[in-house]
């Protein structure tokens, strides 16, 4: 069997379609390959990107919250120095007002014991001008009594000048037109 050139060149231009149909079709699958790959490339890049994403949201809502419980921290630190520092003053008016009381009692007692000087300063100026009404009045009964020692001397004389046999014993007391009665010897007083 004789083979035609023809057929020969046919079949390798057969061959060489065939072929390069081949490279075609590997090409064809290498790029859809390549897509392929890079889809998935970037899939996973997508997938990276947003994982450091939910990473750093979580860093971020970490740090956030840290935040918040700091801030509430310092608000109430600011509260709790604020009730020491209202604690503190009321403590303060507490004690000013301690000490007004003090200072109040104090000239309370103070007006008290000028009260009572005074009081016992009349009291002693009621009892000098007492013991002088006294006094006062001691010496005018001595010198009453003394007048009246005078008079009954005078008229025991003038009744013994007078030749008047009046006797009188030594222990007898006299009748004045007073009605009082005196010693003839002595004074109560000790007024001669």
């Amino acid at each position: 069997m004789a083979v035609d050139r023809f057929t020969v060149r046919r079949f390798a231009v057969e061959r060489l379609a065939v072929l390069r149909l081949a490279v075609l079709r590997f090409a064809v699958l290498r790029f859809a390959v390549e897509r392929f790959a890079g889809r998935r490339f970037a899939v996973l890049r997508l997938a990276v990107l947003r994982l450091a994403v939910e990473r750093l949201a979580g860093r971020r809502f970490a740090v956030l919250r840290l935040a918040v419980l700091r801030f509430a921290a310092e608000r109430l630190t600011v509260r709790r120095f604020a009730v020491l520092r209202f604690a503190v003053l009321r403590f303060a008016v507490l004690r000013f007002a301690v000490l007004r009381f003090a200072v109040l009692r104090l000239a309370v007692l103070r007006f008290a014991v000028l009260r009572l000087a005074v009081l016992r300063f009349a009291v002693e100026r009621f009892a000098v001008e007492r013991f002088a009404v006294e006094r006062l009045a001691v010496e005018r009964l001595a010198v009453e009594r003394l007048a009246v020692d005078r008079f009954v001397v005078r008229r025991r004389a003038a009744a013994g000048i007078a030749g008047t046999a009046a006797s009188v014993e030594s222990g007898s007391s006299l009748e004045l037109v007073s009605g009082e009665e005196y010693c003839n010897d002595c004074s109560s007083l000790g007024v001669s």
